[in-house]
C-alpha cells in the first residue's frame, strides 16, 4: 500500500477569518479543533512549553483534512514583507470549486480580489489570490468533468494540488521518487505553460515535477527567475504559511517502511507521536517537510477527518 495526501496544513494569522472564508466562500465544512500543546507540539520541532490551536476542515475527499493552527506560544511570525511564490518552501494550493462565481463572490465580499484576473484551462475558469491570512497563493479551480477526470473523484469541494519551489529540482524528485515512492507524472496535468502569471509571475522562467500522491498532486517546480529565496534562517514551524503536507496511511507498516526509509537517506523526525495504531512524525528540513502519519478508520472523527455540526450562523 503506497502513501496517500491526507492532510495540508498551514498556519493562520485569523483562525476565526479563515475557517469562515473556507466554509462560506469554498463549502469546506467543520470538523471540529483541539489544543496541541506539551509533548505532543514537540512534533513540530517546537519545545513542550509551545502551544497552539488546531483546527480542521474537510471537503469531499475522504481521509482528506485542511488543519489550521494559530500559535500563541512561541507568537506567531508573518510571511516576510516582499514574500513570492517563488520563494522555497511550500508556497500555493489550488481548491475545485462547483460554485466558482460564489466563491469569487464571498472573496470580494472580503476584499480579497485576484491577483491577475481570470484563466480558462480546458473550459473551466481559474483565479488565484494572496491569502490574507495564510499568506500564500490560493488557485481557485472551477470544477468539472476534466478536473474531476484528472484527479480521479468527483464533486467539491476538494484540495486539486499542493506545490512548493525548491532549490534543486533533481534532489527533489530523488526524495519523492526514490525515498518516498511516489509516482511522478510524464507531463504537467495541472498547468499548462504560463500559468505562472495567475499567481503574480508572468515572465517566470520555471521547470517542475508533479508527483501524484494519490489523486492529489504535488507540483514541486525550480524557479530560475525570479529565483526562490530560502526561508528565514530562524524559521519556526508556528511561523506564518503552509507548514507542510502529511502523506500517510490506515496501518503502520507504509509508513514505517517510509521512516526506515528516510533514515537511510538522513532525514529523522525531531519526536514522534506512537501511540498503539497511530504513528506520526515530521521531517522539518527546509524544503523536505512533510508529515507522515498513520490514521485508522476508528480515529478518523476525532482527529478531524470527518464533518461535524456547522458553523454557528453558517449561511452553508
Amino acid at each position: 500500500m503506497s502513501l496517500t495526501l491526507m492532510q495540508i496544513g498551514m498556519n493562520t494569522a485569523d483562525l476565526p477569518g479563515s475557517l469562515d472564508l473556507f466554509s462560506e466562500a469554498f463549502g469546506f465544512r467543520n470538523a471540529g479543533g483541539q489544543l496541541i500543546s506539551g509533548d505532543i507540539i514537540q512534533i513540530q520541532g517546537l519545545d513542550r512549553t509551545s502551544r497552539a490551536l488546531m483546527w480542521w476542515l474537510v471537503g469531499a475527499q475522504p481521509r482528506l483534512q485542511f488543519e489550521f493552527f494559530h500559535h500563541t506560544q512561541p507568537a506567531q511570525r508573518p510571511l516576510r514583507a516582499d514574500w513570492t511564490p517563488a520563494d522555497l518552501g511550500w508556497s500555493r494550493f489550488g481548491i475545485a470549486v462547483a460554485a466558482f462565481d460564489h466563491a469569487v463572490s464571498e472573496l470580494a465580499k472580503r476584499g480579497i480580489a485576484p491577483i491577475a484576473g481570470e484563466a480558462t484551462v480546458e473550459g473551466l475558469r481559474r483565479m488565484a489570490y494572496r491569502d490574507p491570512f495564510i499568506g500564500v497563493v490560493v488557485e481557485v479551480m472551477e470544477d468539472g468533468p476534466a478536473l474531476r477526470n484528472l484527479a480521479g473523484r468527483t464533486g467539491g469541494p476538494a484540495l486539486v494540488y499542493v506545490a512548493a519551489s525548491v532549490s534543486d529540482l533533481g534532489a527533489a524528485r530523488t526524495y519523492y521518487e526514490d525515498v518516498l515512492g511516489l509516482p511522478i507524472a510524464t507531463a504537467n496535468p495541472i498547468h499548462p505553460p504560463g500559468s505562472d502569471a495567475l499567481w503574480g509571475l508572468p515572465k517566470a522562467r520555471t521547470e517542475a515535477i508533479v508527483v501524484n500522491a494519490g489523486g492529489v498532486f504535488l507540483e514541486i517546480a525550480h524557479y530560475a527567475s525570479p529565483e526562490g529565496r530560502p526561508r528565514m534562517a530562524d524559521y519556526r514551524a508556528s511561523d506564518q504559511g503552509i507548514v507542510n503536507v502529511a502523506l500517510g496511511a490506515a496501518h503502520r507498516a507504509p509508513v514505517e517502511a517510509a521512516f526506515a526509509r528516510l533514515a537511510a537517506a538522513g532525514y529523522r523526525p525531531p519526536f514522534l507521536v506512537d501511540a498503539g495504531e497511530m504513528l506520526a512524525g515530521y521531517i522539518t528540513e527546509p524544503e523536505r517537510e512533510v508529515e507522515f502519519v498513520v490514521i485508522p478508520p476508528p480515529l478518523e472523527a476525532a482527529l478531524g477527518f470527518a464533518p461535524v455540526s456547522p458553523f454557528l450562523g453558517s449561511r452553508r
